[in-house]
């Protein structure tokens, strides 16, 4: 098959969506099919086959996130010299709406994929107001589109309820062979962080900003941190509430940045315990990664979070309204209880194993092969 995969973040920004098309875009082309990645351009970067690099400008409030401008003249003209079997757009933002009024227009197959809760973003940088707006616009994207790809149940009831349709099941795997809990640089990066082996070391992985709810991360880990002096944090990750996070708690973490590939993966093997306090993933990458790395989750059951996070079984999920008090006692219910913390470890990693990333893309691909032989295209196969 020939696919076009439309997109608005890609390596090297850190994300769950861009980690997950590159499982994709790797698998695919595992496979012998043609891909044409449509991404915006972060810079010097070499010249990759079929790669479409789109100009890209960084958020005035957000400078880490670059997004292509309206300016897509010199697009649209490769996607027809491709001549693709199929389109999926994996982001609804100006580049992904410009793709998809062209795969209409010209009546190329075309699917979407819903990464990001957005209009939940909303309440974290005070535009509330807006949410329903972008409720409206996500509703009609997606049901412009043959199918969208949903990586929770949890997710797909939400949209469900916002009248989006045909949405089908995407969820995402991890390499557990990458991330596993005996990696070599694990005492590694405890001696580098001054950790001893008396610390119980808490990691969180991800963006550190309002609409991950890390100011909320921040006061439950200090007030653990506060009743338990061998407690210490790791915060992996970067991003513009990590100043007051820091100043909140100075002296027992760690700011260590982005992170990526085998020193992630160290990163993770390095703690004992995963804190995450999301209300607004799809999915939650990070919080399978660190599953498989064998570390037991305190989360907030919301999104798709809920659907992986099990009490008694891998972790501990908590209410979404749990107070940062409780979301603590719940920390130092684990560090207290070393028996509990193994239990859930292992728990946690056979969970992980269970999710190969190649099951996973088989089944959508299988999903593309049913709409190409379904839809013939204006192009000759």
């Amino acid at each position: 098959m020939k696919i076009t995969i439309v997109t608005e973040t890609y390596f090297p920004q850190v994300n769950g969506v861009s980690r997950t098309l590159g499982q994709l875009v790797k698998f695919l082309e595992s496979r012998g099919d043609q891909i044409q990645l449509i991404r915006p351009n972060y810079g010097e970067e070499p010249e990759v086959p079929n790669q479409v690099l789109v100009h890209a400008v960084p958020l005035p409030f957000y400078p880490e996130v670059r997004l292509p401008p309206p300016t897509f003249g010199e697009v649209l003209p490769v996607i027809d010299a491709f001549q693709p079997h199929l389109v999926h757009i994996a982001t609804e933002a100006v580049l992904g709406l410009a793709v998809l009024r062209h795969a209409l227009k010209h009546k190329i197959p075309v699917v979407s994929s819903f990464h990001t809760n957005f209009d939940r973003y909303c309440e974290h940088y005070q535009i509330a107001w807006a949410s329903w707006l972008i409720r409206r616009y996500l509703r009609w994207f997606h049901n412009s589109t043959l199918e969208t790809y949903v990586p929770s149940r949890t997710t797909i009831a939400e949209l469900e309820a916002y009248g989006i349709e045909r949405l089908a099941l995407w969820p995402r795997g991890v390499d557990a062979r990458l991330f596993h809990p005996d990696r070599p640089g694990r005492n590694r990066i405890r001696e580098k962080l001054d950790f001893d082996s008396k610390n119980i070391v808490i990691a969180y992985v991800g963006r550190i900003a309002a609409e991950k709810n890390t100011p909320y991360l921040a006061e439950a880990l200090a007030i653990a941190a506060s009743a338990r002096p061998d407690v210490r944090l790791i915060f992996v990750g970067d991003g513009p509430e990590r100043g007051g996070i820091e100043r909140r708690l100075d002296g027992c973490a760690r700011f260590v940045g982005y992170r990526s590939g085998e020193d992630l993966a160290d990163h993770y093997a390095a703690a004992d315990l995963f804190a995450f306090s999301s209300l607004t993933e799809t999915f939650g990458n990070v919080v399978i990664e660190a599953m498989a790395s064998g570390l037991p989750v305190v989360a907030l059951a919301a999104g798709g979070v809920a659907d992986s996070v099990q009490t008694d079984i891998n972790g501990i999920a908590l209410d979404p309204a749990a107070s940062p008090a409780e979301f603590a006692a719940a920390v130092l219910t684990l560090v207290d209880d070393k028996n509990a913390t193994e239990r859930l470890a292992r728990g946690a990693r056979k969970y992980a194993q269970s999710r190969t990333w190649e099951a996973i893309m088989g089944k959508l691909r299988d999903r593309y092969a049913a709409i190409v032989a379904e839809h013939k295209t204006q192009y000759p196969k």
